[in-house]
């Protein structure tokens, strides 16, 4: 088969779980298929014509730079004031051109970000399977389930769930973003710096601005525009239930399957000796931010002074690491993280927002660490439903069950139990016969 599968970018320049999954299984891939990996890349403002060249990679596939596309929020938001440069039309000519001369069998959509709405009708038009994973709820606002949105959208305050709402960087700033400088640059010690220095300020920033009728009238076109995106998709691979669920409630009729994600760096060492410790190690891994519920275990961790808390997964200061049992690692190394799901007794993930599928749940399970989950979180779906919670007293609850040696060894033999479909080479053997040749 031949198969395009656009996504975000290649690590390290675009972390977390979207481009690690994509990469993956574009390498498994691959070794018997033909895969032409494309990303959103460089904009010149004053071009509307797509352009895409062939990176230089040791990669076995093809990488492909989309010049020219829309512009890439990241989630961060869409500044309010140039809304629409999100639906500017484009010239897919080239698109056009490229589609028909490679003539895949099938184009998969990690993200809709960067993508013109012009290249997925193109698809749909040539009777070319779309298939789009769940990775995030990107254009999808739940203002769109009112009766009256454009009220709605005179209100920059939205859910968790939103990434559209929010009024992020300026169009210029997401311009500087997507250049091949900037890719260069980005692990520089100035622009972590910088980066570290403006995370901290959106985390403390209130986020509630009044839209004039005229931007919530441009915001109502956008949501509406990414509305018309999604069902252009053929078939939606969710990768927990939670999406799904999610999803359904705007698209009620689409077709799609649950197919939890995994990654190649996957080992199962749930049989290992395990350490015991004076005080329970409570582990969290992720952004320090609202949304993934950060500030939810910070306030759990101030009210459970015996228990030991540590937190790892980024730059973003805190007053809650000034406590005696609370510790900060910050972002780690892949290995370092693997050694820190061991180190921990129990990992927490508090998320707010209906979080799609999260590699972190995974990964510590296959380490023989237990998990508490909020009920948002899509990973639940590998876990007992004892495991699951619906508020911050649940969460306490669940904690406060594991102090003890003898409980905690009860609840290791339970993780070692889980049916954990954790190899990528069966993981794509199932996306090939699900999504890609049915």
């Amino acid at each position: 088969m031949k198969i395009v599968e656009y996504t975000l970018g290649l690590p390290p320049y675009r972390r977390g779980g979207l481009p690690r999954y994509s990469t993956d299984l574009s390498l498994e891939l691959s070794k018997k298929d033909e895969v032409l990996l494309m990303y959103p890349g460089s904009i010149n403002p004053f071009s509307k014509k797509i352009k895409i060249t062939t990176k230089k990679t040791t990669y076995p596939f093809r990488v492909l730079e989309l010049k020219n596309g829309l512009p890439v929020s990241l989630g961060l938001g869409i500044d309010a004031n140039n809304i629409d440069k999100f639906i500017a039309k484009r010239n897919i000519d080239e698109f056009k051109h490229f589609i028909d001369r490679e003539k895949p069998d099938v184009v998969h959509f990690h993200t809709l970000m960067g993508a013109p709405i012009e290249m997925l009708d193109y698809l749909h038009r040539e009777r070319i399977k779309i298939v789009f994973t769940t990775h995030d709820f990107y254009g999808l606002c739940p203002k769109m389930l009112s009766k009256n949105p454009i009220s709605e959208l005179t209100n920059s305050v939205c859910t968790d769930d939103c990434m559209v709402c929010k009024n992020g960087p300026s169009y210029t700033k997401l311009l500087v973003m997507q250049t091949h400088l900037y890719e260069h640059f980005k692990e520089s010690k100035l622009i972590k710096k910088v980066r570290k220095s403006r995370k901290t300020q959106l985390n403390d920033k209130a986020d509630s601005e009044r839209l004039t009728i005229e931007q919530a009238q441009l915001g109502l076109k956008l949501r509406e525009y990414y509305l018309k995106m999604y069902r252009l998709i053929d078939d939606f691979h969710f990768n927990s239930s939670v999406a799904q669920d999610y999803i359904m409630q705007y698209l009620p009729n689409i077709k799609g399957k649950v197919v939890p994600i995994t990654h190649s760096g996957l080992t199962d060492n749930r049989n290992r000796k395990y350490e015991t410790h004076d005080k329970l190690v409570v582990g969290y891994v992720g952004p320090y931010d609202h949304k993934k519920g950060f500030y939810r275990l910070a306030k759990i961790a101030e009210s459970m002074p015996d228990v030991t808390f540590r937190f790892y997964g980024d730059v973003v200061d805190s007053l809650v690491f000034q406590k005696s049992n609370v510790e900060n690692y910050g972002i780690v190394s892949s290995a370092s993280l693997q050694q820190a799901y061991r180190d921990m007794d129990v990992l927490v993930v508090p998320s707010l927002w209906h979080e799609t599928f999260g590699f972190v749940v995974l990964e510590a399970l296959l380490q023989g660490t237990p998990c508490i989950v909020s009920d948002t979180v899509g990973a639940k779906d590998l876990i007992p439903l004892e495991a699951r919670c619906q508020n911050d007293e649940e969460i306490i609850s669940r904690i406060k069950k594991l102090k003890g040696t003898e409980k905690l060894a009860t609840i290791r033999s339970c993780v070692r139990d889980l049916n954990l479909n954790y190899k990528l080479t069966q993981h794509v053997r199932n996306i090939k016969s699900l999504f890609y040749e049915n």
